[in-house]
């Protein structure tokens, strides 16, 4: 438990944990989307491959930024 002694305190805390919360859901999507990738079909994940994503038993690697297939 968390004891502050002014509401100036508390929101610093707050905000503080809400930075955190943010970093944390980033990471677990991150990690759901690495793990999804374990599902794709093998062709698929080939053809993935030649575009410049990482294989899939690679995990950690590198995402590319420039994805053809997607316009951002």
């Amino acid at each position: 438990m968390v004891q502050v002694e002014s509401l100036e305190e508390a929101r610093l805390h707050l905000a503080s944990q809400l930075v955190r919360i943010e970093e944390l859901e980033r990471i677990v999507s991150d990690h759901a989307q690495r793990f999804d990738t374990l599902q794709t079909v093998p062709p698929k994940r080939l053809l993935f491959w030649l575009q410049g994503w990482p294989l899939w038993t690679d995990l950690n690697a590198d995402r590319p930024r420039w994805r053809p297939w997607r316009s951002r």
